[in-house]
């Protein structure tokens, strides 16, 4: 390593991280060995065993992480084991309740057992509509009820008897027509006609309306008790109707309570069912039109199923075990579950056959995975969510869209005891949030898994790597890759990882690349996937996302944008910025000034007073005053009146990267000492003048090195980065060949001293134990000019 003042040159080898196929432990031929941990998350795994293992309610996880590295796909993973070998949970079923129809009630089975119920009570149910309403035909009923029949006639017939023959001593003549009595005289042994009874003396016709007078009221007395035999007749066949119902759903009913005993919710439905089915029978089974027998037996069968045949809300799967649902989609309903409403069906009554499962239901027993900004779109969905929680209950209720929609249902169905695992997958921000204002979040969700963004590329780690990309492309359904291509892969997640020790657990993006790369291979007629199909899938994609970039470096080229790249220039600098829109990033270089003079206006951000500076460049800008006073202005007030500005710049500015460069400009600009322009700077400043790592430095080192290349690399270009950046360095291999080349050079700086020393040429000068600088330094030019600015300020003052 050499150095250049105080400033350090790094040496290719430096610039990246190498990883040899060696290194992998990796052999395709070979089982993958077991793990203990998802990969590259020991802190995460631990957490997940924890939460997963403790059944008391209230330990439901929270897993936080970026987005991309494969929290949701690592949790089935790691459940679907586990959830395997362990009882699967009870079957779930709404039935009527015959006692209070809108509020059904919810019974359990264990496994299979639910479907095996709906079917005991299809075959019931077609038993029904063979033996009624034949059985009401059968002759031993038919003589039965022809007997009750008789002893009521007869009683009848006795009363009416009476009268007839009192009529007839009277020379009366009793007729029966339908329901009716009427009576008619008797002349000469003849039953008068209406021609003979208007030939009939007066006398006579008096003497037979008193005789049908008396007559009709004993008729009266002697059938008064007939509305009671009526009653008593109607009692009685009801009782035969009952007593033959009965008699006939007896060993339909033993067998079923038989096979369901100890199993005390379907027994008391059984029960329901066995109780509540003589009067459906007397009231619809009554008897049969064999014109319309067909029609009739189909709207049977629609009445008894809608009454009898239960609603299996939950069944067993094809698999046993716990049940691992992932929601993509939790609304109310879709958690909850719903009330079907049909509009084709206007009018048609909403009972227990309507109530639909949702996802809680399903995951009833075993883990719900839930991605908790979906969650809380819908702040009801939320609330709901805790309660069930909190109460260890499902109720399926009507959502706030079907009350909007004008479809509030009465039906109140019987809550389903809830036993489940959530697990909510989010960013951490979502939970701190959850945790600081939300005070039932801590009680329901009490295990944090935190997913880091990236881990240690130890060789266990690297193993696991290559082990996960092996099976991924298995399952993906693309080619196997090289050992080589998979140690480039991993370098690759180092460069995503910006770190030269450690790998991204993005690993949905980094299986994005490998599906890009096997593309190139079957243009290629390939059998694998090597290392040159992921080096053309890599600069496939930098080409796809590189218009913004190139348009950048016309427009420097064209001279339409500033930024030099030799030569030497008061205060000016070349900082380096980020650009990112979507998935296109890349590095800019930045054309920063700064004026000074003397005054009290102090250090002005230009970007700030126009408010496109956000608040961390603010920041960083602010403490440049902070730094100056520090450093030089102890013995006298800082007096100045300084602006710093980033030229071109026409959007919002954010970050405090540009803070080193810019305090390189103002001091350049203070004692007029010119700045190298074929060196960009980047890294943050404190106020005690060190410089501090900042973010996206490979692409801002690209950024630059693209423009010097565009026009000719010199060999004196270069990059001025924070020494703690060096770990992040993953240049590309172009980058690093031009430095190994002598074409292009990465310095790192410790202090704004190192940096103005390899820009200046100059020596800053290191102060002496009374505080005093080098005549001849840079840093003396510097507290000369502050006090001279100190003196025309005080001057100005007293003018």
């Amino acid at each position: 390593m050499k150095e250049l003042g105080s400033a350090k040159r790094l040496l290719p080898e430096q610039l990246t991280k190498q990883i040899h196929p060696d290194q992998l432990g990796f052999d395709p031929l070979i089982s993958s060995p077991e793990f203990g941990q998802i990969l590259g998350q020991p802190r995460a795994t631990q957490a997940l065993e924890f939460g997963i293992g403790v059944k008391e309610a209230g330990y439901n996880l929270y897993v936080a992480g970026e987005t991309g590295t494969g929290r949701t796909q690592y949790i089935t993973n790691y459940l679907k084991p586990i959830a395997a070998h362990a009882n699967t949970p009870d079957d779930w079923l709404y039935v009527n309740n015959f006692d209070n129809p809108v509020e059904p009630r919810c019974i359990s089975l264990p496994e299979k057992q639910g479907e095996k119920l709906l079917k005991e009570i299809d075959r019931l149910i077609e038993a029904l509509l063979a033996t009624f309403p034949a059985v009401f035909e059968h002759p031993s009923f038919l003589q039965k009820k022809n007997a009750l029949q008789r002893l009521y006639d007869d009683a009848y017939e006795k009363a009416v008897a009476i009268i007839e023959r009192s009529a007839g001593s009277k020379k009366i003549a009793l007729f029966r027509e339908n329901s009716a009595i009427t009576f008619t005289p008797i002349i000469d042994g003849e039953v008068a006609d209406e021609v003979a009874f208007a030939q009939m003396e007066e006398a006579e016709r008096e003497l037979f309306h008193q005789n049908v007078i008396k007559l009709e009221s004993q008729l009266n007395e002697a059938l008064l008790e007939l509305p009671q035999w009526q009653r008593d007749l109607n009692e009685k066949l009801n009782q035969l109707n009952q007593q033959t119902i009965n008699q006939s759903l007896k060993p339909l009913f033993d067998s079923l309570q038989q096979t369901y005993q100890g199993e005390a919710g379907v027994l008391f439905y059984l029960a329901q069912i066995k109780r509540h089915l003589p009067r459906v029978i007397s009231e619809c089974f009554g008897s049969s039109d064999e014109e319309a027998s067909g029609k009739q037996v189909s709207s049977n069968r629609q009445l008894l199923e809608g009454l009898y045949r239960p609603n299996l809300l939950v069944r067993s799967g094809m698999e046993s075990g716990l049940p691992v649902v992932c929601e993509s989609n939790p609304s109310y309903s879709n958690l909850f579950g719903q009330i079907n409403f049909s509009p084709e069906k206007e009018g048609a009554a909403v009972n227990f056959q309507n109530i639909v499962a949702g996802a809680l239901h399903h995951a009833n027993g075993g883990y719900l995975i839930l991605d908790i900004e979906k969650v809380l779109a819908d702040k009801m969905t939320w609330e709901s969510l805790k309660r069930a929680l909190r109460e260890g209950k499902i109720a399926t209720e009507t959502s706030l869209s079907d009350a909007a929609l004008g479809r509030s249902f009465s039906l109140k169905p019987e809550p389903v005891p809830l036993s489940v695992k959530v697990i909510l997958i989010g960013s951490r921000d979502i939970y701190y949030l959850l945790a600081q204002f939300d005070r039932d979040f801590d009680e329901l969700f009490q295990v944090f898994v935190d997913f880091s963004a990236d881990f240690e590329a130890s060789p266990e780690n690297l193993q696991q790597f290559a082990y996960f990309l092996h099976s991924k492309t298995i399952e993906s359904g693309v080619a196997e890759l090289t050992p080589a291509a998979i140690a480039l892969m991993a370098e690759y997640g180092c460069r995503m990882a910006e770190h030269q020790l450690k790998l991204s657990a993005q690993t949905d993006q980094i299986m994005e690349m490998v599906i890009e790369a096997n593309h190139q291979r079957v243009q290629g007629g390939e059998e694998k996937i090597g290392v040159e199909h992921i080096i053309k899938a890599l600069e496939a994609r930098k080409q796809r996302n590189a218009r913004l970039r190139d348009r950048l470096l016309e427009d420097v080229l064209s001279g339409t944008m500033r930024i030099a790249t030799s030569g030497s220039a008061s205060g000016q600098i070349n900082g380096l910025s980020i650009i990112q829109v979507g998935e296109t990033r890349f590095g800019s270089p930045l054309r920063i000034t700064a004026t000074v003079h003397p005054g009290t206006g102090g250090v002005v951000d230009i970007e700030r007073e126009v408010k496109l500076g956000m608040a961390v460049h603010s920041k960083g800008v602010l403490l440049l005053s902070g730094y100056l006073c520090g450093r030089y202005a102890k013995d006298f007030p800082l007096a100045i009146a300084a602006h710093i500005a980033i030229e071109q710049s026409y959007g919002f500015i954010d970050g405090d990267s540009a803070s080193l460069a810019e305090l390189c400009a103002l001091l350049s600009a203070l004692v007029d000492v010119p700045l190298r322009q074929d060196i960009a700077v980047t890294g943050s400043v404190s106020q005690l003048g060190e410089v501090q790592a900042v973010g996206g430095v490979n692409e801002k080192i690209e950024g630059f090195f693209d423009i010097c290349k565009a026009r000719g690399l010199t060999g004196s270009q270069g990059v001025i980065i924070p020494a703690t950046n060096q770990i992040n360095l993953m240049l590309t291999r172009e980058v690093v060949e031009a430095v190994k080349n002598g074409k292009f050079t990465i310095y790192t700086v410790k202090s704004v001293d190192e940096a103005m020393c390899l820009l200046t040429g100059q020596e800053m000068g290191a102060d002496s134990p009374d505080g005093k600088f080098p005549r001849d330094s840079v840093n003396h030019k510097i507290i000369s000019q502050l006090s001279r600015y100190a003196e025309l300020t005080a001057r100005a003052r007293l003018t």
